[in-house]
Order: structure tokens, then C-alpha cells, then sequence
């Protein structure tokens, strides 16, 4: 029998109606109500609240649209691969069929994709989104200061500022939080 108890943190979809959208092996899945479906498998409605999402989304539409040999039949697989392809205990489309804000996916090519940032997304917390220098020092946040500073060819001054602005933007107040933050986020593996 399942023990579930009111601290533990289950994946959306597993035990509810919600839906968790992940990337495996580069394929496109989802769990829903117990289920994992691979793309073309998505119950219809998933497909139609992904696609109401693309349109409130323009930036990400002009990305889809100038992707080179990319098919216009692949659009939403693609949308949801970059978009929402981190396994998290977020769900994202909830029980009430609300789709969440987009979460932190490595695709592999984070830093070379000229659709990055646009296609996929900056985090959304609490006090604003994480910028992209921000979720590049949150990778390293087990580290010290001194240390993600020489990595990333900045100061220690300019590290400690990105990790002030990271915790009133999340709200949290030390870099233990920011490092169970980063590992439930899917920034740190």
C-alpha cells in the first residue's frame, strides 16, 4: 500500500489528474492520472491547453516559425520539449487544467541556442524570473563564492551581488535554500 503523508512530494499526474511533461531520450512524454503517454499518445485536451499556451506566447511562436527543418506538425512536440521538459514535483498543467508557468530544462544546448530565452524560458519565482547569469551562478551554488567567480570570469563582488538579487527574487535566505532550490528546479542534477 502507498503512504502518503502530507510532507511528501509526488509528480504531478502520478496519483491526480494533473500532467508532468519530461524529456526522455529526446522523446516528449507525460504523466497523467497514473499514466506515462509519449507524445502522440497525449490525450487530445493536453494538445489543445498546450496550444492555447503557444499563443499567449509570441516570441516562442516567431522561434517555432524560424526554426530551420523543423515541421510545422512538430510545433507543440517542440514547444513542450523546450519549454517543460524538466521532471519536477510542479505540475505543469494542474487539476483544475491550468497550464504553469515554464520551468528550467538542459536541453544540452543552453548557451548556443539562438532561441534560447525566447523558445525556452527564464524561471519564474517568487519576486520576478532568474536571469540567465543568475541560473548560471545557481549551477554552481555549492561552491564558494571565489570559486564561481573564477568559472564564470567575474568578480567575487559581481558573484555575491547575483546571489543577493537570486534570493529577494526567490525569497529564500541562504545558499542552502538556493541549493535545494536549484535541485528541485532541475538545475542542478
Amino acid at each position: 500500500m502507498l503512504n502518503i503523508n502530507h510532507h511528501s512530494k509526488i509528480l504531478a499526474g502520478l496519483v491526480d489528474v494533473g500532467v508532468e511533461f519530461f524529456v526522455h531520450h529526446h522523446e516528449v512524454k507525460c504523466i497523467h492520472n497514473g499514466k506515462v503517454y509519449v507524445f502522440e499518445e497525449f490525450p487530445a485536451w493536453i494538445i489543445e491547453i498546450v496550444e492555447e499556451d503557444m499563443v499567449k506566447h509570441p516570441e516562442a511562436l516567431k522561434s517555432l516559425a524560424s526554426w530551420e527543418n523543423l515541421h510545422s506538425s512538430e510545433y507543440v512536440r517542440q514547444y513542450i520539449y523546450c519549454r517543460f521538459g524538466g521532471l519536477d514535483f510542479d505540475p505543469d498543467i494542474d487539476i483544475h487544467r491550468k497550464m504553469n508557468y515554464a520551468e528550467y530544462f538542459d536541453c544540452g544546448l543552453r548557451g548556443q541556442c539562438k532561441y534560447e530565452g525566447k523558445l525556452c524560458c527564464a524561471i519564474k519565482v517568487e519576486n520576478g524570473y532568474l536571469t540567465k547569469t543568475e541560473i548560471e551562478v545557481l549551477k554552481r551554488i555549492e561552491n564558494k563564492n571565489k570559486s564561481i567567480g573564477y568559472e564564470m570570469h567575474i568578480s567575487i563582488e559581481t558573484v555575491n551581488s547575483h546571489i543577493q538579487n537570486i534570493m529577494k527574487k526567490t525569497g529564500l535566505s541562504s545558499k542552502v535554500e538556493l541549493a535545494i532550490f536549484s535541485i528541485r528546479k532541475g538545475i542542478v542534477q
